[in-house]
Formats: structure tokens, C-alpha cells, sequence
């Protein structure tokens, strides 16, 4: 992912923070989508900004080939450490995904979590999409989530806070994000703090840059890297048609 130190102090705090992250329900989407849209069948999945393994050890429990691929070694660590069975068919590797070459080719990549949208400049959106249209073989599908800028827009972004307990542990995560319109992000200063009893235990602070995205734009993007798009839904929702409201969508693109 794009921007330094990303996810580095983050990943300690990752899984606890997303618990309720519903991976299982979100793979079942997923199985939907290659069952409508995949030519031939998916049977192995390149999982690019893989994070701490969510999607992937979930995929690969249901018998699917799985290789992650992600730039932050904390992240990659926490995925490894999961409990898990030796015999799933799944393996991570630490890598930029805007320049990684696995010198093959998969049925299917995923970008899940916003991936896409942590690319904020051009060129980086750009290398991403290469990086995805050089591991897919014609008709190979490329499924991933992102900001949907009429969203973003509609309901602009607010200070947020997040609370939860694990272990005799309080941890407390501050959003203040702040909106560009004209380069069409938003930079999101992260602080999270852990605290036992009345110890503090650790206070870091993350700035995240996020970019939002517009169909026509999207569109254009997939095609000058070798894509069509064949669907947009909101995220989770297949067979719902976005909204002005929507925040998040699921994309599928197409290798041509």
C-alpha cells in the first residue's frame, strides 16, 4: 500500500479493532461473484494487499489455492502467527504490490479492505492494475472494493471513535479525517491508544491517505490497463444498485 509506515504500528491493533469484520460472509460474496462472472473456474487466488490473512485463510479453508501478497512485514507476521491447519494452500509473501512479479498467473486477485484506494496518486492506481492484469490470464477476474466518491461527498468524513476490550485491555482508536476535493482524498490521522487498569500501555499515531473514485473514472482506469468493468454494487450487496449514499462498492473487472 502507498504511504510510508502504513500499517506498521497499525498492525498490532489490526485484528482486535476489526473482529467484527464479517471475512466469512464477505467470502461468501466472493464465491458468488466467481460462480456469475468467472471464465473458467476459480480454483487459485492472488490476494494483493493481503493484510493479516483474513480473506485468504478463509478461501483457502474452502479448498482454494490462496497466495497473499502485502508491503507490511508486521501485517504478514500476524497472518503467519494465525492458528490455522498446516495443510491449507496458503502462503504469504512480503512485497510492494505496485512492483511484485510472480512470474505466473492466477484465476483470480483480490484487492479487499479499500486496497485500491490507498493508492492515491496516478501512477500507483496505475502499477496496481498492471500488477493485477500481469498475474491474470484473458477473462480472469479482478475483484476489489473501494471509496465511492459520491459517498464520500454526500456524507463527508467525521472524527470517529472506536472502542473495545480484549485481554483486560482498553483500546481506543481517534479518526480526524480531513477532505481534498480537488486530489479527491482524504488523509485520516489514526490514534490508538492501549491501556491495562490505569497503565498506559501504548499510544501510536498513523496517518492513512485514502482516495475516492467515480464510475466514469474507474472505468477509464480499468480499460487503459487492460480491463473491462462488468459490474459495481455496493460493498456486500451484489444484486443492489449503488446509490449516491453508497460509500463502499465492490468491483469486478475483467481481463481482456
Amino acid at each position: 500500500m502507498s504511504g510510508v509506515a502504513a500499517f506498521e504500528a497499525y498492525a498490532a491493533f489490526y485484528d482486535a479493532l476489526y473482529r467484527d469484520k464479517d471475512y466469512a460472509g464477505e467470502c461468501d460474496v466472493l464465491e458468488r461473484i466467481f460462480e456469475r462472472f468467472a471464465v473458467p473456474p476459480v480454483r487459485q487466488i492472488l490476494d494483493v494487499g493481503c493484510g493479516t490473512g483474513g480473506h485468504a485463510i478463509v478461501l483457502a479453508s474452502r479448498g482454494y489455492a490462496v497466495t497473499g501478497v502485502d508491503r507490511s512485514g508486521q501485517m504478514l507476521a500476524v497472518a503467519r502467527a494465525k492458528d490455522h491447519p498446516r495443510a491449507l494452500n496458503v502462503r504469504f509473501e512480503e512485497a510492494d504490490i505496485r512492483s511484485w512479479r510472480g512470474g505466473r498467473t492466477w484465476d483470480a486477485v483480490l484487492a479487499m479492505f479499500a486496497v485500491l484506494s490507498y493508492q492515491v496518486d496516478h501512477d500507483d492506481v496505475a502499477a496496481v492494475i498492471e500488477t493485477v492484469r500481469m498475474h491474470l490470464a484473458p477473462q480472469g477476474l479482478f475483484v476489489f472494493d473501494i471509496w465511492f466518491g459520491p459517498g464520500v461527498l454526500t456524507e463527508p468524513p467525521s472524527e470517529r471513535t472506536k472502542e473495545m476490550r480484549e485481554h483486560g485491555h482498553e483500546i481506543t482508536r481517534y479518526a480526524s479525517p480531513h477532505l481534498d476535493l480537488v486530489r479527491q482524498t482524504v488523509e485520516v490521522d489514526y490514534i490508538i491508544t492501549d491501556v491495562n487498569g490505569e497503565r498506559m500501555v501504548r499510544r501510536v499515531r498513523e496517518t492513512h491517505r485514502m482516495r475516492f473514485f467515480f464510475p466514469h473514472e474507474l472505468d477509464l482506469l480499468l480499460r487503459a490497463g487492460g480491463f473491462r468493468l462488468v459490474h459495481l454494487c455496493p460493498f456486500g450487496q451484489l444484486d443492489e444498485p449503488v446509490r449516491v449514499a453508497t460509500w463502499n462498492v465492490t468491483v469486478v473487472a475483467q481481463a481482456v
